[in-house]
C-alpha cells in the first residue's frame, strides 16, 4: 500500500509523471480505499493500513518541505519550489480530512506546527501556509471544534498585527478573518479576553471575526463565574460556545475558585 500512497501524494503534489488536480484527491484516495477493503479478508485491518500510510506519506513530505523552507541556506529556486509543493500537500491533508481519510488531530497538528502558541513571531511562510490549510477545512473547523478554531484565530490575527509581514500576506489574514465570520459561524461563537491593567481586569468580548460586541473592567478578586454571568448579561443572544482566552491566544484554564488576577498572573 506504500507505493501507492505515495504515488498518490506524488501526483497531487506535482512531483510526480501525472498530475491530480482539486477537487478529486479525497474521492480518488476513497476510492482506492474501497478497493483494498474490497480485495481483502481483513477489511478494518487494510483499510487502517492504507489510511496509515497515506498520512504518514503526507506527514513526511509536509515535515521535509517544511525544512526546506524554513532553511537558511536554501537557495530562492528551492525554497520556492518546496512552497509550492508544500502549499499543494496541505491543501491534500485538508481535502483528505474533509473526506474523513485524515483525522482532527492532524490539522490540529499541522496548524500547531506552522502557528505555535505564545507570542514568539513565526516565520511569513507559516503564516501563509495556515491559510491555505483553513481555506480548505476552516467551515468544517467550525462546526467541530470551534472552541480551537476561535482561539487560533485570535492568535493568527494579532500576531501578524504585531508583524513585519508584506502587505500580501497581511491581506491574506484579513481574507481569512472576513471568511470565518461571514462563512464559517454556524454557530455564535464569543471571544472573551482578559488582561490586568493597574488593580484590574479589563475585558473584551469580540465575535470570531474580530468585530466589537463590549468590553468591561471587573475587580481583580473576580472570578470565573463573575465574569461569564457578567459577558452573558451584556449580550443580547444566546451563545453556542463561549472562549475564555488570554492576549496571547491560548485559552484561559476554568477554575471557579481562583480569582482572575491570579490566573492571569500565573500565565
Amino acid at each position: 500500500m506504500e507505493p501507492v500512497a505515495r504515488a498518490l501524494v506524488r501526483s497531487f503534489d506535482g512531483s510526480g509523471e501525472f498530475s491530480i488536480s482539486l477537487p478529486h484527491s479525497g474521492p480518488i484516495a476513497q476510492e482506492l480505499k474501497r478497493m483494498f477493503l474490497q480485495f481483502s479478508s481483513d477489511t478494518g485491518s487494510r483499510g487502517h493500513h492504507f489510511n496509515r500510510a497515506l498520512l504518514t506519506e503526507c506527514q513526511n513530505n509536509y515535515e521535509s518541505l517544511l525544512e526546506v523552507v524554513d532553511s537558511p541556506t536554501s537557495c530562492k529556486a528551492e525554497a520556492a519550489q518546496a512552497w509550492q509543493r508544500l502549499a499543494m500537500i496541505v491543501t491534500l491533508i485538508g481535502h483528505l480530512y474533509l473526506v474523513k481519510l485524515a483525522p482532527r488531530s492532524a490539522i490540529r497538528m499541522i496548524l500547531t506546527d506552522l502557528i505555535p502558541s505564545g507570542d514568539s513571531q513565526p516565520a511569513e511562510i507559516r503564516v501563509v501556509c495556515s491559510h491555505t490549510l483553513l481555506r480548505v477545512v476552516g467551515h468544517a473547523l467550525a462546526d467541530t471544534d470551534a472552541i480551537y478554531l476561535v482561539a487560533f484565530m485570535g492568535q493568527l490575527v494579532e500576531l501578524t498585527a504585531k508583524s513585519s509581514f508584506g502587505a500580501h500576506t497581511r491581506r491574506l489574514v484579513e481574507e481569512l478573518q472576513e471568511i470565518s465570520t461571514s462563512s464559517w459561524q454556524l454557530k455564535r461563537v464569543l471571544t472573551v479576553r482578559a488582561e490586568m491593567v493597574a488593580s484590574h481586569v479589563e475585558v473584551s468580548c469580540a465575535n470570531m471575526g474580530g468585530e466589537q460586541v463590549c468590553s468591561f473592567n471587573m475587580m481583580a478578586s473576580a472570578r470565573l463565574p463573575d465574569l461569564v454571568a457578567e459577558v452573558k448579561s451584556q449580550i443580547l443572544n444566546p451563545l453556542d460556545v463561549l472562549t475564555l482566552i488570554l492576549p496571547t491566544g491560548a485559552l484561559l484554564p476554568y477554575d471557579d475558585e481562583t480569582p482572575i488576577s491570579d490566573l492571569l498572573r500565573d500565565l
